[in-house]
């Protein structure tokens, strides 16, 4: 790329942590120099792993003046914190998703790097695949005609029955086994971001939300029992974008899938069918008005394996270049407040009219390899 890499510093090095330092190695555009976490063992196994420099506390990584950024891994109660802490040090954050349990904390730190001049950044980066980037296309171009509404759903009963066994082979324990069913996980929170940055790079931002949350079930199973469950686990929705379309939105861990598709988008000329947006490849299929049949769709673009950190590449490459970033801090706040917005539908009987927008994140160039990112 002709320009220095970014120094990356990462906090959390529990499982998605060894998905981003390995696919770093593969990256120009960033190099992770220093791993954290609160538990200094888990760091120090980490940078053996994968060779890094530095293992660290928390505190020595956020006051190390060579670390530029910051890749916040850490359980979601943890998003906004740790990231406004590493913004009040100095060092623009990518924070997995989502960006923050609570608006306001997402608010701090748009503030704090406006204030700075630095970024903020969110996964996932997953609307960055090659799938996603072709339906895009699909849609820019016109294929569909005019976009006129879309469709959403991950249906998936999610508990665990007594005894199952839930911890990884290295000790690493899946936080959702003692905090799912708190509100700022569930389904909502934690893939919600998948499908709403999905949706987002396809059709912009929401203009107003609606919709029914419900609890169904006061306790649920889990690895340590019966646990309380804080917040609701099934939301029908609908979203209205600022460019008029219209999206049914099913979110729930209360049932069995039937196998409905995870999104498509409806457009005037044609139907999109898209894959489940925790990937970044897949077949997409399109329905043409003169036929009757879903036709597979050719992949045009390149990241279709599990290209987690291409986000961080895009920030790094930004950076450099004095350009927007495309997985924006305002996108990923957009998301968290089109999540809050279903819930206040729900409890104050009304349509929420979103305060927050972004702008619809720039396409990826025909052409690019994988892990390039353009200038």
């Amino acid at each position: 790329m002709g320009i220095e890499p970014m120094k990356v510093g990462i906090i959390g090095c529990g499982a998605i942590s060894g998905t981003y330092l390995a696919n770093s190695k593969k990256f120009d555009a960033f190099d992770v120099i220093a791993v954290a976490d609160k538990r200094l063992e888990a760091a120090e196994a980490r940078a053996k792993e994968f060779d890094i420099p530095k293992a660290c506390s928390v505190e020595e990584i956020l006051a190390d003046p060579d670390v530029e950024t910051i890749i916040n891994l850490t359980p979601h109660f943890a998003h906004g914190p740790v990231g406004i802490s590493a913004l009040s040090a100095g060092k623009n954050i990518y924070n997995e998703k989502p960006l923050a349990v609570y608006r306001e904390e997402g608010q701090k730190m748009l503030s704090l790097a406006k204030e700075k001049g630095l970024r903020v950044a969110g996964a996932p980066d997953t609307f960055l695949g090659g799938a996603w980037q072709t339906a895009r296309k699909l849609i820019d171009d016109g294929v569909i005609g005019e976009p006129v509404g879309a469709f959403i759903c991950l249906m998936a009963r999610r508990g665990v029955r007594p005894g199952q066994q839930r911890t990884r082979p290295d000790g690493y324990v899946n936080f959702y086994s003692t905090d799912f069913f708190e509100f700022g996980v569930t389904w909502s929170f934690d893939r919600g971001p998948y499908y709403l940055n999905a949706i987002i790079n396809l059709l912009g931002p929401v203009r107003r939300v609606t919709g029914s949350a419900r609890k169904t079930w006061e306790e649920r199973d889990d690895v340590f029992g019966r646990v309380k469950v804080n917040a609701p686990t099934h939301i029908a929705g609908v979203m209205d974008f600022v460019n008029g379309a219209v999206c049914t939105f099913i979110m729930t861990s209360d049932v069995y899938d039937t196998g409905l598709p995870h999104i498509e988008v409806y457009g005037s000329e044609a139907s999109l069918r898209c894959i489940d947006p925790n990937n970044f490849g897949g077949q997409l299929y399109l329905r043409k008005y003169d036929s009757n049949e879903l036709k597979p769709v050719e992949c045009l673009f390149g990241y279709n394996s599990n290209s987690r950190g291409v986000g961080i590449a895009d920030l790094a490459s930004a950076i450099r270049n004095k350009r927007p970033h495309r997985v924006s801090g305002e996108m990923a706040y957009h998301v968290i407040d089109i999540i809050h917005g279903f819930h206040d539908a729900s409890k104050e009987d009304k349509h929420v009219i979103l305060q927050s927008t972004c702008e619809r994140p720039a396409p990826l160039p025909l052409g690019l390899e994988d892990w390039k990112i353009d200038d």
